[in-house]
Parts: C-alpha cells; sequence; structure tokens
C-alpha cells in the first residue's frame, strides 16, 4: 500500500511539482489549495503525512490549520511539515518555529526547497511518524472489509479492537466512523450500552476477583472491598498511574481455592483481607513504579 502525502499550498506550480516529484518516489499524492479543503481532505482520506504551506488566504492560515487538525482526537497523529517563504517576509508577524501549542508541526523547510532534501525528509517521517498511523489504518480498513455487510458488524469490530488494545482509543474511534460511515455518536452508543467495551486504557495490571458462589461464600465481597481501599478505585476502574486495573468475574475455576484472587493470570488462592496489601506489593517497587516494566 502506498503511504498518503497531502499537499495544502495555493501555488499550484509548487504543489504540481512537487506531486510529480513524490509520485516519482512511490508516493500517492492528495492536493488541496486551502486550509478548509485540507483539513476536509485529512478527515475524508486520513493520510500519513501533510505538506503544509503558511500564507495561503491570510498570513497565519497555515498555523490555524495545523492547530485545528492537532486538537482532533483522530488526527493529530499525522505528522505535518510546513513548507512556506514566511521566513523571509519582513513583515510576517510570527516567529516560525515548531511549537506544540502554537505551532504544531514537526518541522519547518523553507521555499525553494531542495527535491533530494523534501523527499528524504518525507521518507524519515514516514518510517517514523507516520508508520504507526498507517498500520492502524491498515487494521481497520481488514477489519472493515472482514466484516462488510454482516448483521451487528459494529459490534463485532469493536470487540476486535478492545481485544487488541484493552480499549477503544479515541482516535480509532473517530477512524471506524470514517470508515464506516456511521456518525461518532452510534458508535459511542454501542461502546457506552455495553459493559464490556472500554474507553480508557486498562491498569499494566489486571485484577480480577471472582465473584462466583464459591468465593463470595468465603468473603470475596470483604476482599474486593479491601482492594478498592487499598487502591482507591473501584470495579472496572483504573488507579490514576495506570497501574491496576480491577474487574470482577464470575468464575476463575478455581473454586476449590475460594476465595480466588487472579492477577495477570496468576492466581491467590484462599486469599484473606490481611494478604492483599502483600499481594499487591508483589507488583510495585519501593518508588510505587512497576515492577514489570
Amino acid at each position: 500500500m502506498k503511504s498518503k502525502i497531502l499537499i495544502i499550498d495555493d501555488d499550484r506550480d509548487f504543489t504540481e511539482a512537487t506531486a510529480i516529484l513524490l509520485e516519482a518516489n512511490g508516493f500517492e499524492v492528495l492536493k488541496a489549495s486551502n486550509g478548509q479543503e485540507g483539513f476536509q481532505k485529512v478527515k475524508n482520506e486520513s493520510p500519513d503525512l501533510i505538506l503544509l504551506d503558511m500564507i495561503m488566504t491570510y498570513k497565519t492560515e497555515g498555523a490555524e490549520t495545523a492547530k485545528i487538525i492537532s486538537q482532533d482526537a483522530a488526527l493529530r497523529s499525522i505528522p505535518i511539515i510546513l513548507i512556506t517563504g514566511a521566513k523571509k517576509d519582513a513583515d510576517f508577524i510570527m516567529e516560525l518555529a515548531p511549537h506544540k501549542d502554537y505551532l504544531p508541526v514537526k518541522m519547518i523547510l523553507e521555499k525553494p526547497v531542495n527535491p533530494d532534501t523534501l523527499v528524504k525528509t518525507v521518507k524519515t517521517f514516514i518510517m517514523t511518524d507516520a508508520k504507526e498511523h498507517r498500520i492502524i489504518i491498515g487494521q481497520l480498513d481488514k477489519l472493515v472489509e472482514k466484516w462488510k455487510g454482516k448483521d451487528g458488524n459494529l459490534v463485532m469490530i469493536l470487540h476486535e479492537i478492545q481485544n487488541h488494545y484493552g480499549y477503544v482509543p479515541r482516535g480509532i474511534a473517530f477512524e471506524l466512523s470514517r470508515l464506516l460511515e456511521v456518525p461518532l455518536a452510534r458508535i459511542y452508543e454501542v461502546i457506552t450500552f455495553y459493559n464490556f467495551f472500554k474507553l480508557q486504557p486498562p491498569g499494566k495490571h489486571t485484577i480480577s476477583v471472582c465473584m462466583g458462589t464459591a468465593c463470595y461464600l468465603k468473603g470475596a465481597e470483604q476482599i474486593l472491598n479491601e482492594i478498592q481501599n487499598i487502591l482507591h478505585i473501584k470495579e472496572a476502574e483504573t488507579t490514576k498511574d495506570g497501574l491496576f486495573h480491577l474487574q470482577v468475574v464470575r468464575c476463575l475455576g478455581c473454586c476449590g481455592l475460594s476465595p480466588v484472587v487472579m492477577i495477570d493470570g496468576k492466581i491467590y488462592g484462599k486469599v484473606e483481607k490481611k494478604d492483599i496489601m502483600d499481594i499487591l506489593s508483589k507488583y510495585v517497587d519501593n518508588n510505587g513504579r512497576n515492577k514489570h516494566e
């Protein structure tokens, strides 16, 4: 699959020449002549990298376009390279330098750009920043194709996403909305309806407290309460440091060891309240960090 490059520039000669250069180097090229058209193409096409001009309809249009893109959860991972002659404009009102808030771009290249430098720069960012974005898009494309036309396809796709990431990332939900042509509100309606789906990343260590009949009768509820009190979280929540995620399960298949707690697949049987702190400490070092990093 060819990597997609979107050029947002009102200089038609520059756009056409750059498109020919990039296409000759194996890239698919999309073009837009202003920020508004460019932003719409970013949403519709999800390119791997954006080449953005600063001065188009007005002097700061490029900066404002970059901000809008970076503020969109589904688009912010797409690297932006600013290509501009604005630095040579004595009347230009901004100091041009990459900045997370004011000018969220990866790099600034001045016009005229050396063709070899441009191609080398594009390839570098495609191999680094854009690689993960393209992998994600490719995986989603395959999922959509796999479940295309089948009843309940949205739920099944979300199940596969959940199984892969442990939750449904916001950016993935945006991309899925685009690929399925389903309103984002519909996707979140499904996610929030089913308890299985999570919108936040799970902790590095998943604690499963069994609430099956045998465990419940042997005091599992007290065990659960103790874990909640120690970690200051409730069922289905993750600690603020992202270390532990707590969940309740119906049965772990170890009734003879009840009450049972499982952490990352390791079973702790015949657990008592006084054991909880010691069990949890096995996953935290003296400074409160994850021991298994």
